[in-house]
């Protein structure tokens, strides 16, 4: 039988302590493994450059030497293909459209129970993102009054494949699911998704989901989660 390939992790967190405690509880589970962790920004960045990218980093916002924005900035102008999770002590629900804006994957509170963590890992694993009930009701209430300013493109760039899976995207199904439902390859979906992200301005799935729900694509409240 083969061995299902392990999701691969890395983390940016200052407190070794807590660092360490989430390095071995998360190596603890079957389906993880963390490649690497970077107890300062300048570490991390180092690291990044030397060892595999990770599929996932989960990441402080405040550091001693800088800021998880300016990891999230990083990762963006270098192009790293990898999902961000910030796990912060400064967590509020307010700064959620502004964290997927930056290319956030996730954005917990440094309180949340490390059980909790794993089925959040596991969702921005397989889709991109992960919203919970009062996130979406603060991206919901921005998009109503004082959006993020997010640079996306016009709806009419699009073509009507691209929005085909662009609404496929936004609930969650993954490349290889978009494609038997299309009928196409999973590279071919990949490609679209390249080109939405392009077109868009977007950063990630979660910048997709408020380019559909803004041009009227999708509704947020149809979005699962």
């Amino acid at each position: 039988m083969t061995t299902p390939s392990k999701t691969t992790l890395a983390i940016l967190e200052d407190d070794k302590l807590v660092a360490n405690l989430l390095r071995d509880f998360l190596n603890a589970q079957e389906e993880f493994k963390v490649n690497f962790i970077g107890y300062s920004l300048e570490e991390f960045i180092q690291k990044l450059k030397t060892e595999p990218i990770p599929e996932i980093i989960l990441m402080d916002l405040k550091l001693k030497d800088g800021s998880g924005e300016e990891l999230l900035t990083y990762c963006n102008e270098n192009q790293i293909d990898t999902k961000k999770i910030i796990i912060s002590s400064h967590y509020q629900p307010i700064y959620i459209g502004y964290m997927f804006k930056l290319g956030a994957s996730a954005f917990l509170p440094k309180e949340i129970e490390k059980d909790e963590l794993i089925p959040i890992i596991k969702t921005v694993a397989k889709t991109g993102h992960y919203f919970n009930e009062e996130q979406l009701e603060v991206l919901r209430s921005q998009m109503q009054s004082a959006p993020p300013k997010v640079p996306l493109g016009n709806v009419k760039d699009l073509t009507s494949r691209e929005i085909e899976v662009l609404k496929l995207l936004c609930n969650q199904l993954t490349a290889k699911e978009i494609g038997e439902k299309l009928f196409l390859s999973k590279k071919t979906v990949e490609t679209h998704k390249s080109n939405l992200l392009q077109k868009t301005g977007a950063k990630n799935i979660a910048g997709l989901i408020i380019f559909a729900a803004k041009n009227k694509l999708i509704k947020i409240d149809d979005i699962s989660i």
